[in-house]
């Protein structure tokens, strides 16, 4: 009798035990999904702001390019700058869709996933930037004629053209040196993390958050 008493006791014990583990997960989930989310809401301004910024230059940079075909540089620039802008505007696109579509009632390890999507899809704006660097003189014909509606072209002389070329080779290398550098195994270097601080280190605040929630879960299931 002694020995069933105590094993009824056991039981409610482990019953008890497990109902307390399932409402410190539930209460440490919605504390740090709340946390979660609110890093994540703040990102939203990057994606948004580029955007509107590149569409609007994009049309322009169109725009740019047809009406001043008759010179091949302004067309080439204007171009240049279409084709970037509407890059960065699909990168922009991608990245509202990944964060608008994170569902904080699913599986931590699917929003972890998500967030891994999310973090590759704001380092290829970086990517773009690197592929754009060779192209940089030409991207500053086009904002000195669009801005200030200065002919840089028409100011050159042979030393600047040497300087023009030159430039365009030191960004090339430069492009590729920062290509090899964004590639997805070197996600978690610090350099890299510093350069998204403020516009992607708050996936990084997610991440942690969703960890500790998942460190409960391992730990209370040992």
């Amino acid at each position: 009798m002694e020995n069933l008493d105590i094993q009824n006791l056991w039981k409610q014990n482990e019953i008890l035990l497990e109902a307390n583990r399932k409402l410190n997960l539930t209460l440490l989930k919605e504390m740090k999904l709340d946390k979660a989310k609110s890093s994540l809401f703040g990102l939203l301004f990057l994606p948004i702001t580029t955007l509107i910024f590149y569409t609007i230059t994009g049309f322009y940079a169109m725009y740019f390019a047809l009406e001043y075909a008759q010179f091949w540089y302004f067309a080439f620039s204007g171009a240049v700058v279409t084709f970037f802008s509407f890059w960065l505007v699909w990168s922009s696109i991608k990245q509202l869709k990944l964060i608008l579509s994170i569902d904080y009632t699913e599986a931590v390890v699917k929003i972890q996933e998500k967030l891994a999507m999310l973090k590759t899809a704001i380092v290829q704006n970086l990517r773009i930037v690197a592929w754009l660097l060779p192209f940089g003189p030409f991207v500053g014909i086009f904002f000195f004629k669009a801005i200030f509606n200065i002919d840089l072209m028409a100011l050159l002389n042979f030393n600047i053209i040497i300087s023009f070329g030159i430039t365009t080779i030191i960004l090339e290398v430069v492009s590729l040196v920062l290509l090899r550098g964004l590639q997805q195994k070197r996600f978690n270097e610090k350099w890299l993390n510093w350069l998204l601080c403020g516009n992607g280190s708050q996936i990084d605040d997610a991440l942690r958050y969703l960890k500790t929630i998942e460190d409960f879960q391992t730990e209370t299931l040992k």
